[in-house]
């Protein structure tokens, strides 16, 4: 999705095509799929701007920090979404994890209140 002017709602709606049209069977995309109206609309509230990277990545940066939201195997006890600071550099090396959401609560929590 080319520019950074567009709505939570077509930012869902695009990511959820491209996880439903690449990963139509993957449990954990099922898993993590309604949660992600609630973070996109939080990441709303605190970004910048915003863009979808290498045609999967959500990314934005608030207060000239960048970050990249991805799906973390690692997050106990059964995956979840990193919120990861990224440099702005070719590859986007990962700076540190932010945030960790394992779970439709945390999530919620994060719409509630969305803090990095």
């Amino acid at each position: 999705m080319k520019g950074e002017a567009f709505s939570a709602e077509r930012m869902t709606e695009v990511y959820l095509a491209y996880l439903f049209e690449n990963y139509p069977d993957n449990r954990h995309i099922r898993r993590i799929a309604g949660w992600l109206g609630l973070l996109i609309l939080g990441i709303e509230e605190l970004k910048d701007r915003w863009w979808i990277s290498h045609e999967r990545q959500l990314c934005f940066e608030v207060n000239g920090t960048r970050y990249k939201a991805k799906y973390d195997h690692k997050i106990r006890p059964r995956g979840g979404i990193s919120f990861v600071e990224i440099e702005a550099k070719p590859g986007q090396p990962e700076v540190q994890v932010r945030k960790n959401i394992p779970d439709l609560g945390s999530a919620e929590a994060f719409y509630l209140k969305p803090r990095l």
